[in-house]
């Protein structure tokens, strides 16, 4: 009877342990990284401190015992930094980065693949998935929002945005200061504008490109040329100098994404314009979005994993997409079900994000998937661009190097 006693209470003791076990609060360790290019500093931090704060405080209806610790670093140097937590056993249970960051430190082995579930699939567009997929189809992080590229200007300066590259171009002869960056992903909208971009998947996926898509690639960087030829159009590393220069009053338009909004609100105030992309000989601009992933580290307990996969089912669903984008208006949703809502809510959206049902834009998901698995291919279509912006190689010399390099031979 004694010991019957004793196993009883035994047992209770390891059921109540379980059950506060259960119910204790997970601390997930989180790792956001900004663009390249971007310094982390005091006030970066304080803004995402108090960014995933919020969150947390948000999530507790639905995630309880939820406890979020933020690292902010910039993506050139988060590989690095991952290696040495992980190398430790301190490594973060989620990192928030870019697709390219999150496929370099999939590839480094500083992340775990990620299981979808049906949901996950069914909630996000193929097109996009394959932007974070291996070439044998491992899912390297999951889609969460997506940051939309604009035109940001200065009101005193300028009136309104230029909506075509021929108004642009006017309007630098006139004085105005134009700054875009020589960065491929920043500067895919003017390949839409060109058509250009049917020429640049042909080589990658080992097909001829037709003399008319050829054509049309000149076209692109030949307006590429002639605009870092002309004295007010100013071509720069990073968006970040971009976004100084806009603020410091040097500039007075420029490419920017979503993401940056905020800052410059705060220092342009009412003075900052936001408009629609130029538009060119081939019609509308066509950016790709940037995506903003979320990748599972190498080091959480069963518990934080546990934890962290039911805060990335959750974070997909149209009313967790819905309820962040509305809150923050800085990125747009994955997920088509909150994208509907969000055009509703807000008005000209649809003409802000253009939609992936587009030739253009599906081209350049198709495009940046590829570059995001082959860095050497990202270099190569950067080192061409950059002989055309310096004026060392020919348009015409360009587009026969990037169907070379951008082959599958190369």
């Amino acid at each position: 009877m004694k010991r019957s006693l004793t196993l009883f209470a035994a047992l209770g003791l390891l059921s109540a342990c379980s059950g506060s076990d259960e119910s204790r609060s997970t601390l997930l360790r989180v790792v956001r990284t900004l663009p390249a290019n971007e310094v982390v500093t005091g006030e970066e931090s304080a803004r995402d401190r108090k960014l995933l704060r919020d969150f947390q405080t948000n999530l507790r209806a639905v995630i309880p015992g939820l406890r979020i610790q933020p690292s902010l670093y910039s993506a050139t140097s988060v590989q690095a930094e991952l290696q040495r937590q992980t190398n430790s056993g301190l490594g973060p249970d989620l990192v928030i980065s870019d697709a390219q960051t999150i496929q370099a430190l999939f590839a480094a082995r500083l992340l775990d693949p990620v299981a979808l579930t049906p949901e996950q699939r069914q909630a996000i567009p193929a097109e996009l998935l394959t932007r974070v997929s291996t070439s044998n189809g491992t899912i390297t992080g999951l889609p969460v929002s997506q940051y939309i590229q604009l035109a940001c200007y200065d009101k005193r300066k300028l009136k309104s945005a230029p909506k075509t590259l021929r108004e642009l171009a006017q309007q630098s002869s006139e004085g105005n200061i134009f700054g875009l960056t020589q960065n491929f992903e920043n500067l895919y909208w003017s390949v839409g504008s060109y058509g250009a971009g049917k020429a640049l998947i042909s080589s990658l996926r080992g097909e001829t490109p037709t003399t008319q898509d050829v054509n049309q690639l000149v076209q692109w960087l030949t307006w590429l040329r002639a605009a870092s030829f002309q004295q007010n159009v100013l071509f720069m590393n990073d968006q970040a100098t971009l976004r100084q220069q806009l603020i410091k009053g040097n500039l007075h338009w420029i490419s920017c994404w979503s993401t940056q909004l905020p800052q410059l609100r705060e220092a342009l105030k009412d003075n900052l314009g936001v408009g629609l992309l130029p538009a060119g000989p081939a019609g509308k601009a066509t950016p790709v979005s940037r995506l903003q992933v979320w990748g599972l580290g190498r080091n959480s307990s069963h518990q934080q994993r546990l934890k962290s996969e039911e805060l990335m089912q959750f974070i997909v669903l149209p009313w967790a997409q819905k309820t962040w984008a509305l809150r923050y208006r800085t990125s747009y949703p994955v997920n088509p079900a909150a994208a509907q809502i969000i055009n509703r809510e807000i008005p000209g959206t649809q003409d802000l994000y253009l939609s992936t049902d587009q030739e253009d834009v599906r081209i350049g998901d198709e495009i940046q998937a590829a570059l995001n698995q082959d860095p050497k291919l990202e270099q190569a279509m950067q080192s061409t661009l950059n002989h055309v912006i310096f004026g060392t190689e020919t348009p015409s010399q360009a587009a026969a190097t990037l169907n070379t390099k951008l082959g599958p031979s190369s």
